[in-house]
């Protein structure tokens, strides 16, 4: 089987097998010379376009686009056991790819109200799950037996993908280990919906067997309680920025360029090149987030704080953050044990904490605050990034009302059916449509050169 070396050979593989295209009919859409393509293919250069375009002239429907970009992520990044990804806008159809050092990995995860568990053995290019929908804003959390690496994408995948199997998520999904009003909620409208045999409900039933019998026999224990490692950064390293840079094909000026659009930062890249070899401070306190941001590193390059505090307090995170942050409590031992509450938007967390605790979750809406709510003599520490040592609470978030509730329960219903729709060939609708995922725009490679691999106005595209 073909092990994809380099992201070039995921660009020939799409226009060989999925394409059938020749060299020159590719490099003719994408509007660069056939020896620039070549190059990119052989792997002796990094693809020199924004990937958008690359995937819009190839028709790759979002997924080349999510490959090219996630094939970086095991060059640039160390393994680890957790992985995490955030879907935002519409529903729509996504893939998990997940690759390991070991050839055998048992995958535990997590989204809101599912869970899987189960045994792989990978191929060279590790193992796709895709689903046909998503619950927006919902973390999935995923931990790996063995280190390796997972990235998460969007669109419909190609049949076959050399190396590699693709299952489809709901043949795995069980109910989750979560406890709670939504847990609760969930199950018993899921159960109502079957014992009166309505028509959606009974296509779940019949497609998932096993996950509609988890979620109505769940009182006895079948989803035992998922508990993610702690795994993390306790001090940023800076070299690995730029480690994961170059991995991506990114060079200097493209990361400005990233940084200006998705964050508002601006600086150049003499500033990038100082970060990146550990040479003096970064004026703005927020270039390490980011850069972790526009890199697609998912927190695990960078564990800054942002804000402390004692008692009563409400934190706001960067403007473009949704990922991984972090909380941790202290204060004086006649305080413990002491309830906490903590509040993002439309959903809360109650604690019960017995000692000083170091706490992690997920952010994903950066337009709410964080609302903390502690005794007035416990101190706090908030930052954003994965870091080491931290507890998950990324279960148990209930809604703040009836109203929230209900919201929830539809949407995580109508993905659920509309996974089931997609996986047995019911629903056509037309996936471009859909709007746009976390995506990867990319700007020219570093090196000289890298702007005349474009066909000029006046160049003849068969030369």
């Amino acid at each position: 089987m073909e092990s994809w070396r380099s992201a070039g050979d995921v660009l020939r593989w799409w226009r060989t097998t999925v394409l059938g295209w020749t060299q020159q009919q590719a490099a003719d859409r994408l509007n660069v010379r056939h020896s620039a393509l070549s190059n990119w293919e052989r792997g002796e250069r990094a693809i020199s376009l924004d990937l958008d375009e690359v995937d819009d002239a190839l028709a790759g429907g979002r997924v080349l686009r999510d490959l090219l970009w996630s094939h970086g992520t095991a060059d640039g990044l160390e393994p680890g056991r957790i992985w995490s990804g955030i879907f935002d806008g519409p529903s729509r159809p996504v893939w998990m790819w997940i690759r390991s050092v070991s050839p055998r990995v048992v995958v535990e995860s997590e989204w809101g109200v599912a869970r899987l568990e189960v045994v792989f053995d990978l191929g060279p290019n590790g193992v796709f799950l895709t689903n046909g929908a998503t619950v927006p804003d919902s973390p999935i959390v995923v931990q790996l037996s063995s280190p390796g690496w997972v990235d998460f994408g969007n669109g419909t995948l190609p049949p076959a993908v050399p190396g590699a199997q693709i299952l489809d998520a709901i043949d795995l999904l069980r109910a989750s280990s979560a406890q709670g009003p939504l847990m609760d909620m969930f199950t018993s409208t899921l159960e109502a919906r079957v014992a009166s045999q309505d028509p959606v409900a009974t296509d779940f039933a019949n497609r998932a067997p096993d996950a509609v019998d988890s979620y109505l026999h769940r009182g006895d224990g079948a989803a035992r309680r998922w508990r993610p490692l702690s795994e993390g950064l306790d001090a940023m390293e800076r070299q690995r920025y730029g480690d994961l840079r170059r991995a991506r094909g990114l060079s200097l000026a493209a990361v400005a360029d990233r940084l200006h659009d998705q964050t508002g930062l601006a600086v150049g890249r003499d500033t990038l090149r100082r970060f990146e070899t550990a040479v003096g401070h970064p004026h703005d306190p927020e270039l390490p987030v980011g850069l972790d941001h526009v890199l697609g590193a998912g927190g695990r390059l960078s564990v800054v704080e942002h804000r402390s505090g004692r008692g009563d307090g409400t934190v706001r995170f960067p403007s473009f953050w949704r990922g991984p942050f972090w909380i941790a409590f202290d204060g004086p031992d006649e305080v413990w044990p002491v309830p906490i509450v903590l509040q993002r938007g439309n959903f809360q967390r109650d604690l019960e904490l017995g000692r000083p605790e170091l706490i992690s979750a997920h952010w994903f809406d950066p337009g709410v605050p964080l609302r903390i709510r502690a005794h007035p003599d416990v101190r706090w520490r908030v930052g954003v990034g994965r870091r080491a040592g931290a507890e998950a609470i990324d279960q148990n978030w209930a809604p703040i009302n009836i109203d929230v509730a209900h919201q929830a329960i539809s949407e995580i219903e109508g993905a659920m059916y509309d996974a089931v729709r997609k996986s047995t060939g019911d629903d056509r609708a037309d996936e471009a449509a859909a709007g746009d995922g976390d995506g990867a725009a990319e700007g020219p490679t570093e090196g000289d050169g890298a702007d005349d691999e474009r066909l000029d106005q006046g160049d003849d595209p068969a030369a």
